[in-house]
């Protein structure tokens, strides 16, 4: 019986020490899978900060005709690509605000592109060359594409309808700059063979410049209507104010002449 029992304390004891390592174990792998769970976080979290942003940005653009290009540019100009610029962030020093900065409204990438002129066909400036600016580019690994964006290409020979840049994350960085009207559509490449071509079309040159002239004259004759009209209005105007004037001396004039013919006669009877 003695012998029993102590062989029953010895199993107990035995099986306390298995279920105890068990434990000890099962606590370690726990501990073991949290470190690696929070190692594991921790080096995602520092992955996404220097993850590259890659986007693309595409739309409906709203269609011009040749005449509405021309009527909402403020210049357009004939010549060469001399230079494309390195691409910025709308920043003061052109770089990443922060290391998690996403591209938005307010945070973007603008590409400058410097044009020799050959020709203004609409609004001569003093100025041999224009700055061109479009959004979109790439500054080290983040890269900015936007579809409706016209591409360029240094020693092309392009004509292009450029408006004063109204974008409100871009226009107000120097230096003095123009947009494409129409994006997409204010661009045409010039070929030796007299042929302008933009994504959506082939015209010849001499088509195309026949259509902005006769725009730009159409835009002269009507500011010239405008002015005449203006000069007739004034005129019309100063001729009012001359007779208005004149109308009450009259009328004086006659008034003192009836009331001294009525004394006459008051003092003849």
């Amino acid at each position: 019986m003695e012998n029993i029992l102590k062989l029953g304390i010895v199993l107990f004891g035995f099986l306390s020490l298995l279920t105890l390592n068990a434990l000890a174990i099962s606590d370690s792998s726990n501990d073991s899978t949290k470190l690696t769970n929070n190692s594991s976080e921790g080096d995602i979290k520092l992955v996404n900060n220097k993850q590259p942003l890659y986007t693309e940005i595409s739309g409906s653009l709203v269609g011009f005709n040749h005449t509405e290009l021309s009527n909402r540019s403020d210049t357009i100009v004939i010549g060469t690509v001399k230079e494309i610029l390195p691409s910025k962030w709308n920043t003061v020093d052109g770089k990443k605000s922060s290391s998690d900065v996403k591209f938005s409204l307010d945070n973007t990438i603008y590409t400058d592109i410097i044009i020799n002129v050959d020709e203004y066909v609409k609004n001569p400036l003093s100025s041999k060359e224009v700055r061109v600016r479009v959004e979109g580019g790439t500054v080290g690994n983040d890269v900015l594409i936007v579809d409706d964006e016209p591409t360029f290409k240094p020693g092309e020979k392009i004509l292009l309808y450029l408006m004063k840049d109204d974008n409100p994350s871009t226009k107000n960085i120097g230096p003095d700059h123009f947009i494409v009207t129409g994006c997409l559509q204010g661009k045409f490449t010039l070929a030796n063979d007299g042929k302008a071509t933009r994504f959506d079309e082939t015209v010849s040159k001499d088509e195309l410049l026949s259509s902005i002239n006769q725009t730009v004259n159409n835009t002269d004759d009507t500011e010239i209507l405008d002015n005449i009209k203006k000069v007739n209005k004034q005129e019309g105007s100063s001729n009012s104010t001359s007779e208005s004037k004149s109308i009450p001396f009259i009328s004086s004039f006659w008034a003192l002449a009836t009331v001294l013919g009525t004394v006459s006669f008051l003092r003849r009877v």
